[in-house]
């Protein structure tokens, strides 16, 4: 017999995870706040009442902008809108769930009363939650509805089936024949929704808890579609599409899993990447599960003109790995998003020396680095670190009775301040 092995996270990692997820906002998102997460990392993460609530606002800036974007009759308006109106009613109703869960479990880890059995942590009234290293999370349970979705694009059967195709080869899976998903994205609901049009079962079925708070796990199922191919036979169908100079399965694969860096790109580096299982059907590969599938900007340019009317809707929902394929391609549009960026992260720098703390601004540094803003953001950033950071040890040295008359006069001093490594 084999014994299972659980590899539980660290209690303390527990308890801040859950401090994070239960932290009191202190005003609830914008439409632009959520719209920058969603078109820079897809995932909206944060406390409780900021991602739910944000998810609830994208869905309604989502659903409002498509009805004035495509010509829809008045009955598939109708869809769209009860849609919007299902997975926000869902969404409400976990968010609920949630908090109510988070808050015991929470409880019981403050007070020492949980307990661990397997890969569960448990609190004395029975609310458990998973407790794994990779995927710590809560599950939700009875939050499901039906509704239908429309056709937006109006595409022939068999074009609207290459689209499908590369859903199938990444998010895709497979439910008693039906095709299902499931994505923490919210442009994914509709870029998804789109290309299996119809009656969609939608579920939202865990939260997980994340290093930046939670995020939330939403899943689908296409009633009104039976899966044609396993996941083997999607990935190669690709590939030979490919072959033959078609890109449309390709760029839904892309959406499902491919991976976007868009420091890389913005350095000019036009590598596309996909996350697979077995990479080398799809093209060269990288390390286990990464394959490099095509490269050079004019691999972007078909990957957009492959788009046609879908890049219109991947427009208007900022989807994050669309703006990738932008900004390899539309040289404005880049010259654009870089200085957008650099104020983006100007901003950031800024707040962290209002905070009057030098190691918020040692933080912000390094954590464009780490993320792979392109070179010349975060040197440009450590610039106005420097000036900042002077400022913040002036501040400090003036409120410290201890330091208040001593004069600072080597590297050393500076490095016993924290600041040695950002200086």
């Amino acid at each position: 017999m084999y014994r299972v092995v659980y590899h539980v996270m660290d209690i303390n990692e527990i308890k801040q995870r859950l401090e994070l997820a239960l932290r009191p906002v202190e005003k609830p998102p914008t439409i632009e706040e959520v719209l920058e997460q969603v078109s820079t990392h897809g995932v909206l993460r944060g406390p409780v009442d900021w991602v739910f609530p944000g998810w609830m606002l994208y869905v309604e800036y989502a659903a409002e902008r498509i009805a004035e974007t495509f010509q829809l009759s008045e009955g598939e308006k109708r869809w769209l809108f009860h849609f919007r109106d299902a997975i926000k009613r869902l969404l409400l109703e976990a968010q609920r769930q949630a908090e109510a869960k988070l808050t015991s479990i929470h409880k019981a880890v403050v007070e020492g009363t949980y307990k661990i059995e397997g890969n569960r942590l448990y609190a004395p009234d029975g609310v458990w939650m998973y407790a794994e290293v990779f995927t710590p999370r809560i599950l939700i349970r009875g939050v499901s509805a039906s509704a239908r979705f429309p056709d937006l694009l109006k595409l022939p059967r068999e074009r609207l089936e290459l689209l499908q195709l590369g859903w199938r080869a990444s998010d895709e899976s497979n439910n008693n024949g039906r095709p299902v998903t499931g994505t923490a994205q919210p442009w994914q609901v509709s870029a998804w929704a789109t290309v299996r049009c119809g009656e969609i079962y939608i579920q939202i079925n865990s939260v997980n808890l994340t290093r930046e708070g939670v995020s939330v796990s939403v899943h689908f199922r296409a009633n009104s579609w039976r899966q044609r191919w396993s996941k083997a036979e999607a990935v190669d169908f690709v590939a030979s599409h490919l072959r033959r100079s078609k890109w449309a399965p390709l760029l839904t694969m892309w959406l499902g899993d491919g991976q976007a860096e868009q420091g890389k790109v913005l350095s000019s580096e036009y590598k596309l990447m996909i996350a697979a299982k077995e990479p080398w059907r799809l093209g060269k590969s990288i390390g286990t599960r990464k394959a490099l599938v095509v490269s050079g900007k004019e691999a972007f340019v078909k990957l957009k003109e492959a788009a046609s009317t879908y890049g219109e809707l991947l427009d208007l929902l900022k989807a994050h790995k669309w703006i990738y394929i932008k900004l390899a391609t539309d040289d404005g549009f880049r010259a654009a998003y870089k200085l957008k960026t650099e104020k983006r992260s100007i901003d950031r720098l800024r707040e962290a020396y209002r905070q009057k703390t030098a190691r918020s601004l040692r933080s912000s540094f390094h954590m464009l680095r780490s993320r792979g803003e392109a070179p010349w953001l975060w040197r440009a950033s450590l610039c106005i670190c420097i000036l900042s950071a002077a400022e913040a040890v002036r501040f400090w040295l003036s409120t410290t009775p201890a330091m208040s008359g001593r004069r600072w006069r080597s590297p050393g001093d500076l490095s016993r301040l924290g600041l040695g490594r950002t200086l």
